[in-house]
């Protein structure tokens, strides 16, 4: 009787730690992971010598005609941003000038799709008059770059005209603007 109480608890023993064991084994182990991205916008320029562009009145060749204004500089210009918006948002990018002179249109030339290099959903840029109030130059930007740097991004073309309407207004002199970008959601 001793032996087979002695079995009984050795079959006990040996199935209770067994199933102990089968319990404490897995194969499968998992933890959560929480991860934040931000809304995030960020612009730049970029140019092939300087972000400055320099412009002159050229006199009309025959009299009777009205002035008209060439670029002097060889300078190139590059709209480049990186963007991550809220979902349903987009962002745009608006031009503004200082001081602009009475009796002048700048217009800007932005590119209507970004250059090679891009990834995401860039914008879509428009041809439009500087003002000193603002203009959207580039709307429905989504989450995207376009690259750094030259030959990346929307490229900038401007281009200056006497004002028909304002012809009178033109005063001779040197004339330093700023244009500036701002990229908002």
């Amino acid at each position: 009787m001793k032996k087979v109480t002695f079995l009984l608890a050795a079959i006990l023993i040996f199935g209770v730690a067994t199933i102990a064991k089968a319990q404490e084994s897995k194969t499968v182990a998992s933890h959560g992971l929480n991860i934040t991205i931000p809304t995030h916008a960020m612009i730049a320029l970029a140019g092939s010598s300087s972000t400055d562009l320099e412009f002159e009145a050229v006199a009309a060749e025959v009299a009777g005609d009205k002035v008209t204004f060439v670029q002097t500089s060889e300078s190139a210009l590059w709209l480049n941003y990186s963007s991550i918006v809220s979902s349903g948002s987009s962002n745009t990018i608006s031009a503004e000038i200082s001081n602009l002179p009475d009796g002048l249109i700048i217009e800007v030339a932005v590119s209507a799709a970004a250059a090679d290099g891009k990834n995401g959903m860039t914008g879509t840029g428009y041809t439009k008059a500087l003002t000193s109030g603002g203009v959207e130059v580039v709307s429905g930007i989504g989450t995207c770059y376009t690259g750094s740097g030259e030959s990346l991004g929307h490229s900038l073309v401007y281009s200056i005209s006497a004002d028909e309407d304002n012809y009178q207004d033109l005063v001779a002199g040197d004339h330093n603007l700023t244009v500036t970008y701002t990229i908002t959601d």
